[in-house]
């Protein structure tokens, strides 16, 4: 009887254990998730300092890795329900709150904030692409490319001096 009693306290602890971590990883997913909706809240309002074509590639990027986030969190949340029938509802022999009483809420939380955390974040998302795309079919873009040659250089450097002189001019070319 005394191994048995041994295994339910090791299962319980096993059990609590992996609770403890896949609320962990949830957590840690969640503030991924927040920062992105910052960044790219962030560069929506300073949409002005950048180019649109690298404003579209960063919501890009920033989508890809809300995937990949979400990914990981399915790995995780797969696992919530038996995770949460493998933890015992009777309280510690000590006395205190049963594992499923103290775990299975938190997990679902957790679960909860990931799922407000992607909303925002696609939705901070989208307003980046459609600021970039708006920005992208301006007629006034100018492409902020490098040049990578002396004619594109000589090119850059004769557009950059005529718009110059119409500054100072305070005229602008007629078409």
């Amino acid at each position: 009887m005394r191994v048995g009693g041994m295994l339910a306290a090791m299962n319980s602890s096993l059990a609590s254990l992996q609770a403890r971590q896949a609320v962990s990883k949830m957590n840690q997913l969640t503030a991924s998730v927040r920062i992105f909706a910052t960044h790219a809240n962030f560069l929506n309002k300073a949409q002005g300092s950048f180019d649109s074509l690298p404003l579209l590639q960063e919501a890009d990027r920033l989508l890809q890795q809300l995937g990949a986030a979400r990914l990981q969190f399915l790995d995780s949340s797969s696992k919530i329900d038996s995770l949460a029938r493998s933890l015992p509802s009777r309280p510690p022999r000590g006395g205190g709150m049963s594992p499923a009483a103290q775990w299975v809420p938190e997990l679902r939380s957790a679960s909860k904030q990931f799922e407000v955390a992607v909303r925002m974040a696609e939705v901070e998302i989208r307003k980046l692409q459609g600021t970039a795309l708006t920005g992208l079919n301006s007629p006034t873009r100018a492409s902020t490319g490098a040049p990578t040659d002396l004619f594109d250089i000589l090119l850059t450097f004769s557009d950059l001096l005529a718009k110059w002189i119409e500054h100072v001019r305070g005229t602008r070319p007629k078409s």
